[in-house]
């Protein structure tokens, strides 16, 4: 979805005074984003009856826990509410009671002032009659056109509010994606960063960065279980890359002997890092980022190892990627300077 293209609409629906217009590309815009809350609330407007705003939500609330529909169901009842009442009264209900809420839905209101503006034109002293009558017509008719400028006032008030609803919300949006833009600037020059130094220095490893970037397009169970399968590796090429597997002991950075063969490559990363980084700077707090960065390695090996046969989310698979390119970024970050 082209959301500046979709935004720039509510715009000129508002602009054009299409109340509903407006509302239905505030609706298109929310249900892309999977903004459940805000689906439910232009839905109200649009259709304001229970069960139908239950059948309309169906598909966009099938997944989510019984409480978080409650609350969204209440929440947005809670937004209909706050448009639709009103500070003063347009009537009187047939108890007798004033009424101060007014349920039109989104599309009725336009409608609602025609009829509402007929039949103020429609209340005219018809020439001719006599005078008595004209004085007891005049004055009936101006108490009822005061009850419908009421009720007009009460269609254009809710209107009012509509559009400044739809107004702040594609503004809340359009602020919210040029936030993310400038998030995924920075990962842009994350990846490539990374990219950019594996491929001059580890064709290997920048190989096996290239299959993981094509498998996340992927929403597949099986591309999801590859993409980490693919992130674990390009770890062990990383490790392979920075230091090699032996089979002679080595005695590690923390005192102990210990064989960093061929499948203890976060061993082995483990080890560079410390022992690389340690001799170029002695900061305590670049140490600690290193110690955090490899902690996070070995989770993401963990991850990594429930294998292709095994239903791995969509979002832990991409967790698992990003989390790679920052822990790599890192690295040649340091490595460069």
């Amino acid at each position: 979805m082209d959301y500046a293209v979709a935004i720039k609409q509510v715009y000129q629906s508002i602009d054009a005074n299409s109340v509903d217009k407006a509302l239905m590309e505030c609706l298109r815009i929310s249900r892309h984003l999977k903004d459940h809350l805000h689906v439910a609330i232009f839905l109200r407007e649009l259709c304001p009856g229970n069960a139908e705003l239950l059948r309309a939500l169906s598909e966009d609330i099938r997944d989510l826990k019984s409480d978080v529909v409650q609350f969204i169901s209440q929440r947005s009842f809670d937004y209909w509410l706050e448009i639709h009442t009103l500070q003063f009264s347009f009537g009187q209900n047939d108890k007798g009671d004033e009424k101060n809420i007014l349920a039109l839905a989104a599309g009725e209101l336009d409608p609602e002032l025609m009829r509402l503006n007929g039949i103020i034109a429609d209340l005219a002293v018809p020439q001719g009659i006599g005078s008595n009558e004209a004085i007891r017509l005049t004055k009936e008719y101006v108490s009822n056109k005061m009850q419908v400028r009421l009720r007009m006032s009460a269609v254009q008030t809710i209107k009012e509010r509509l559009k400044a609803r739809c107004l702040n919300y594609a503004i809340r949006i359009e602020k919210q994606l040029e936030a993310q833009r400038n998030t995924q600037k920075f990962l842009d020059s994350v990846q490539t960063t990374v990219n950019s130094y594996f491929q001059t220095n580890a064709e290997d490893v920048y190989s096996k960065l290239q299959k993981a970037a094509q498998l996340v397009r992927s929403d597949t169970d099986e591309d999801m279980a590859l993409l980490l399968t693919e992130v674990r590796r390009a770890l062990k090429s990383v490790a392979d890359h920075f230091y090699p597997p032996s089979d002679i002991p080595v005695k590690c950075s923390d005192g102990s002997t210990r064989t960093l063969g061929n499948d203890h490559y976060m061993n082995r990363l483990q080890e560079f890092i410390v022992t690389k980084f340690d001799k170029s700077s002695s900061r305590d707090l670049l140490r600690a980022e290193l110690d955090l960065l490899s902690v996070f390695g070995r989770r993401l090996n963990e991850i990594a190892s429930k294998g292709v046969h095994d239903k791995v989310s969509p979002a832990e698979a991409k967790q698992g990627l990003v989390g790679m390119y920052l822990f790599l970024y890192n690295i040649c970050n340091y490595l460069q300077q």
